[in-house]
């Protein structure tokens, strides 16, 4: 019999607390049958948590009784549809900065001015989607590297002792050179002269000036000996014509993509790891106040209050 009316009682007080109001100062939920605290205004009666909120609704009551005073400003987690590769889009007021130079802090993303790496959201989000930086290098690598190749074969096999080039025959082993390293220089490595450009405009010399110099002095240099070859005074000392050196501009894009392609992949899982812990944060809190205790949304919780 003591158990029966046990669960009655337990049964008794769900119902009481399955039934609770907002308190339209602080936000907690009071309980009606419980609360201490009530005024009425407009013909209905309001609750509150304790006789402090209940003196600031009275002193002014339109002030608290705003529809939209305690929603919550949620991320749109679908308002990245029409972004490119699928990334979650950056809610607004989103603040860019660089992960070398966190003194660099924009309002939009792009390239650090002083480094050349590309801006990144301050803070970590809940939500996020695949790094479209990522993605762009991981395609860009993987052509340049297949079309590097067969490049560094048909230059570097005579090396060897596999006389490819005489096989193929010159000039048109200068023109395949040509034809391979061009989309990699062209347009792989737009990113990285979009970066040299912007290091000679900040007058920030960085590694992208470097890549850019010699990348763009090796492919200029090899299109000129392949197309005017007397303009040269070497080519009278080489029997195929002056030196070509698409290989080697081919080949150093290839490189750098991968060591950005891996880069890149370590700081998408630090934040996975960052994000994961996220998870983990608990999505309410028991607030004390008096003798009761209520569970209220994180987002609610102020300074000085008392938690359980």
């Amino acid at each position: 019999m003591d158990q029966l009316d046990h669960h009655r009682d337990g049964g008794a007080r769900a119902a009481e607390d399955a039934v609770t109001e907002r308190d339209p100062v602080c936000g907690m939920s009071v309980n009606p049958a419980t609360a201490k605290w009530s005024a009425g205004h407009g013909g209905k009666t309001y609750y509150f948590c304790c006789e402090g909120c209940r003196t600031k609704f009275a002193a002014d009551p339109e002030s608290h009784l705003s529809p939209d005073r305690f929603a919550l400003k949620l991320p749109h987690a679908h308002a990245s549809q029409g972004h490119s590769h699928g990334h979650a889009a950056p809610s607004a007021g989103t603040k860019y900065t660089c992960p070398m130079h966190p003194e660099i802090v924009r309002d939009a993303p792009g390239d650090c001015p002083i480094c050349g790496m590309a801006l990144e959201p301050v803070g970590v989000s809940a939500e996020a989607g695949p790094n479209p930086e990522l993605v762009d290098f991981t395609r860009r690598f993987w052509i340049s590297a297949a079309l590097s190749v067969p490049l560094l074969v048909i230059a570097m096999a005579p090396m060897l002792g596999l006389p490819v080039r005489n096989w193929i025959g010159e000039p048109l082993a200068g023109w395949i050179e040509f034809l391979l390293a061009s989309p990699v220089v062209l347009w792989a490595a737009l990113p990285f002269f979009r970066r040299f450009w912007n290091s000679l405009k900040n007058r920030s010399p960085n590694m992208w000036t470097l890549i850019g110099l010699g990348v763009g002095a090796s492919y200029l240099f090899s299109v000129a000996a392949l197309v005017f070859p007397g303009l040269f005074p070497m080519a009278g000392g080489h029997m195929d014509g002056p030196p070509l050196y698409f290989e080697a501009s081919s080949v150093i894009i290839a490189l750098v993509f991968l060591g950005q392609v891996l880069e890149l992949r370590a700081r998408e899982e630090t934040g996975s790891s960052l994000r994961a812990l996220l998870d983990l944060a608990p999505k309410t809190a028991r607030l004390i106040h008096g003798d009761h205790e209520h569970d209220v949304p994180l987002e609610q919780v102020q300074k000085g209050d008392t938690l359980r």
